[in-house]
């Protein structure tokens, strides 16, 4: 039996319970949920009387092995990781932010200390991409990795062109629906998809690389609903996406609004849907897709970085500091196309 301590009970803490529960596969059916972190109480719920606000209670416990962080913010989320790690303890967490803000930290904190710090969850739900970009491709250089990394701005830009809604006509369905949040701004300004990148660039390139960094930075605010039918005159359609290249022994990283060909994959990721191109210098490009968020989704790749924990198959790779000039700036690089109304978008191909 493992104890594992879950840190927040909301969507996706209450998704670990759940994934958990119903899973009749070790060794995540011998996990014991011994410890839920939360400042509420849950007097109805199985695991109620685990319920505890003392995190120290948690921390001066020797046989909790593992700490599910899924309370989301930098403050407390950061300080109680770097604790555990301290103590001995692996931490899996689905916070993009912190691992964004504090990965390189508390990957050197986990392997000072024997344990692992594993964050499959913080990009692309449910979809595996972290350990596979870390593990699967032992010949290659990662010569490009791109994304549909944001779920919200991919369900608002789908129903814009099949429904001929304007941008606030969809993100109000997508605010009824849960896919959007009441502040929409960090998905429609393009800083979600930013994080995201960040993480799976500095993996990809073996560097720490801050979402800050990142030189381009556009939204989907000033997309259209003429933009998107001139689009699809064209044959495209329009996606926020995320795109890290290698260029020589440099990288060029930016998140913006690409028109997307039909002969590319991208085309066909419509609704809340995420998808991932991995391009390597030996096996090419590989794609990956699935649900970018939601409850069981998101805790299911919770749940596999805990079994990897558990079981001793993952290793936390501490990668080196980004140097001065690695990154490109934004000077204009590739392919653009000119819409009828006079609007320049880049072209993912």
């Amino acid at each position: 039996m493992t104890n594992i301590a879950i840190l927040g009970f909301g969507t996706v803490g209450g998704g670990v319970y759940e994934a958990i529960s119903r899973c009749s596969k070790k060794p995540l059916c011998d996990v014991n949920i011994k410890y839920i972190l939360d400042l509420r109480t849950f007097p109805e719920h199985p695991l109620g009387d685990r319920v505890t606000s003392d995190f120290d209670k948690i921390l001066s416990d020797e046989s909790v092995s593992v700490v599910v962080e899924t309370m989301g913010g930098t403050g407390a989320a950061y300080n109680f990781s770097l604790a555990a790690l301290k103590a001995g303890k692996s931490v899996v967490t689905s916070n993009k932010a912190v691992v964004d803000k504090f990965g390189a930290e508390l990957e050197r904190a986990a392997a000072e200390n024997s344990v692992v710090y594993l964050y499959e969850a913080s990009v692309g739900g449910g979809i595996p991409i972290i350990a596979p970009l870390n593990n699967c491709f032992p010949v290659d250089d990662i010569v490009r990795v791109a994304g549909i990394l944001n779920g919200t701005t991919n369900y608002i830009l789908t129903h814009m062109q099949s429904e001929g809604k304007s941008l606030e006509e969809a993100l109000k369905t997508a605010q009824e629906l849960g896919y959007a949040e009441a502040d929409p701004h960090a998905d429609l300004a393009g800083l979600d998809a930013a994080r995201k990148i960040a993480i799976l660039a500095g993996i990809a390139f073996d560097k720490y690389i801050s979402y800050e960094s990142i030189p381009h930075i556009e939204g989907i605010e000033n997309v259209t609903s003429e933009d998107i039918r001139l689009a699809e005159q064209l044959g495209c359609v329009i996606r926020l996406i995320a795109v890290a290249e290698r260029v020589n022994d440099k990288a060029r990283i930016l998140v913006a609004p690409h028109l997307v060909g039909a002969s590319s994959l991208f085309h066909a990721i419509r609704e809340a849907f995420n998808a991932v191109s991995v391009t390597g210098s030996a096996v090419g490009e590989v794609v990956f897709y699935g649900q970018g968020a939601g409850s069981l989704p998101t805790a299911a790749a919770v749940c596999g970085d805990i079994e990897r924990a558990i079981l001793g198959k993952a290793t936390t790779v501490v990668r080196k500091d980004c140097e001065e000039g690695f990154l490109l700036s934004d000077d204009g690089e590739g392919r653009f196309v000119t819409l009828a109304n006079g609007k320049k978008y880049r072209y993912f191909e």
